[in-house]
């Protein structure tokens, strides 16, 4: 490393990009030395975490000459505070296509690589083709944005969160489709065949949302973090507030005593927990508003060999937990 680093020096470039250099020289050496030319096989596709994973699972599902892999831990959830890793980058390096989510959430990828990797930019670094899944869809403000300030992206003032709303992920499913129809045309049936019967699903599930959720008798709950705000706008309900303004950070005694109040003030029908964080704090204000604790599930991580269907499974879920709270 300190070698690398000499070298980036000299080069007036960054540590990553020796990186990737070095990288590629290893792989050709390594072709040469067994005589071997390289060839061109599947098409690789790298998805940047879970939920994007999911729909191109589910697009290219039946292709043989496709393979769709995933750049975080399964169950590792929404990349805020994400260190990329060599291996990280290696995968990066071999991938034909990147699907990322986009506004703001694949921030680690823009700090780790020195000529931005924020959204369509990145491609301009490596020769792969970037999908951006949520491109066109209207964005929602992050009410806390103040506390991302100092990010090195204009767009992570919108929340991230796309896929936790089957409405919203229905769009992001046409985006990916349509995207790798114009990459891959010689797929092109299959692509749009699969990416049209699981928008089929996607719309049914977005259906019984907007069914089951009309009549509420009291839509006024909390979450964790800003994970939920597309699904509260696409389905009538409103989230007062969140208890984690800044993700992974709990509130001081101070800030907690001021949430309690308001939570008791607006009275929210209940808090929901998410997997990727810790309940305690949640369930210290149940106890307290003498409230339920109920968790949903925003389908950010899930299991590293998931079936097609796990995306409208916990959907369900969610549903079920949610009219149960608020009818």
């Amino acid at each position: 490393m300190a070698a690398i680093e000499k070298i980036a020096r000299f080069l007036g470039v960054g540590w990553f990009m020796i990186a990737i250099f070095v990288i590629s020289i290893v792989g050709s050496l390594s072709n040469f030395a067994q005589g071997a030319t390289p060839t061109k096989g599947k098409t690789e596709i790298l998805t940047t975490f879970f939920p994007i994973y999911l729909f191109a699972k589910n697009i290219t599902a039946g292709i043989e000459n496709i393979n769709v892999d995933m750049l975080l831990p399964s169950g590792y959830g929404c990349p805020h505070d994400y260190a990329i890793s060599p291996d990280d980058i290696k995968k990066i390096h071999q991938a034909d296509i990147i699907i990322m989510n986009g506004l703001g959430m694949e921030e680690f990828l823009a700090k780790a690589w020195p000529s931005g990797a924020s959204n369509a930019g990145f491609s301009k670094s490596h020769n792969a083709k970037t999908v951006v899944a949520s491109d066109g869809l209207t964005p929602i403000r992050l009410r806390y944005y103040h506390e991302h300030e100092n990010s090195s992206t204009s767009a992570h003032e919108y929340n991230p969160h796309v896929f936790a709303s089957p409405k919203q992920a229905d769009h992001m499913v046409k985006t990916i489709t349509d995207s790798l129809v114009r990459f891959l045309p010689e797929f092109e049936k299959q692509l749009n065949s699969n990416g049209e019967e699981y928008r089929r699903k996607l719309d049914a599930l977005s259906r019984m949302f907007e069914v089951s959720l009309q009549g509420l008798k009291n839509p006024k709950i909390v979450t964790v973090h800003e994970v939920f705000d597309y699904m509260a706008r696409d389905y009538g309900f409103d989230i007062i507030d969140v208890i984690e303004k800044e993700p992974g950070e709990e509130p001081s005694a101070k800030e907690l005593l001021s949430e309690i109040k308001e939570f008791r003030d607006n009275k929210i029908a209940a808090l929901f927990s998410e997997p990727q964080y810790s309940a305690r704090i949640v369930e210290v204000i149940g106890d307290e508003l003498h409230l339920p604790v109920i968790k949903l599930d925003p389908v950010a991580q899930g299991p590293s060999d998931p079936p097609l269907d796990y995306y409208e499974r916990i959907m369900i879920q969610n549903l079920n937990a949610l009219a149960r709270a608020m009818k």
